[in-house]
């Protein structure tokens, strides 16, 4: 699971990698190419960022497969869970510290289940949909065989937190540390699914990291 290169934060249209995003993801790509990985199936979600930083890391890496797109693999609205939140923070539209704390505390109201009535997905829906997701990314891949996830932070998350059994808390600081275009491993087995790293981003120089 791969999450997208930076987005255009700030600006008038935020699902669109910004130019350190797109350098983001062709460094993934020639990550991948260097150690030899070609997946059996790529999968994004269907949001802009998502779809081109599969492409980008595509496009350098010098893969065959065509993206699959996978709507399950959508990041969560959240604009929609800071609008729905009481407490408004103008800063939260430009200012990343600003989004960020505007953002965890509005999740905690959205993930407590009270407010349900207030929001199109629930936080429950969110996370059975990811999960259904990762089902179906994972289905008929056999021995040796490997699908590449681009999805969000939100996401991969929501994922990594199922495996290790957590919970909202667990969840929450996730999604907070995850670095763009991070990679994020499973293995699937005898003993069921299993994380070996995540938010893997040593391809990237130390001037590159970003997680907004």
């Amino acid at each position: 699971m791969v999450r997208h290169g930076q987005a255009s934060f700030g600006t008038d249209d935020y699902d669109r990698l910004s130019r350190r995003g797109i350098a983001q993801s062709q460094a993934l790509g020639e990550h991948l190419k260097r150690h030899g990985t070609i997946p059996d199936r790529v999968l994004t979600g269907d949001m802009k960022r998502q779809r081109q930083t599969a492409l980008c890391a595509l496009e350098v890496a010098g893969w065959d497969a065509a993206p699959a797109v996978d709507p399950g693999w959508d990041e969560f609205n959240a604009t929609a869970v800071i609008d729905a939140f009481p407490e408004k923070d103008p800063k939260s539209k430009t200012d990343t510290g600003a989004f960020q704390r505007m953002l965890e505390k509005s999740s905690a109201r959205w993930a407590s289940g009270e407010h349900d009535d207030d929001y199109r997905e629930t936080f429950k829906a969110f996370a059975d949909r990811i999960d259904a997701a990762m089902d179906n990314a994972m289905a008929g891949l056999g021995p040796g065989k490997s699908a590449l996830v681009v999805s969000s932070s939100g996401a991969i998350a929501w994922a990594v937190t199922r495996l290790v059994n957590g919970g909202f808390p667990q969840w929450l600081a996730l999604n907070r540390v995850t670095v763009n275009s991070g990679v994020t491993k499973i293995v699937s087995g005898a003993q069921g699914k299993t994380m070996v790293t995540y938010n893997d981003h040593g391809h990237l120089p130390q001037s590159w990291i970003t997680y907004r």
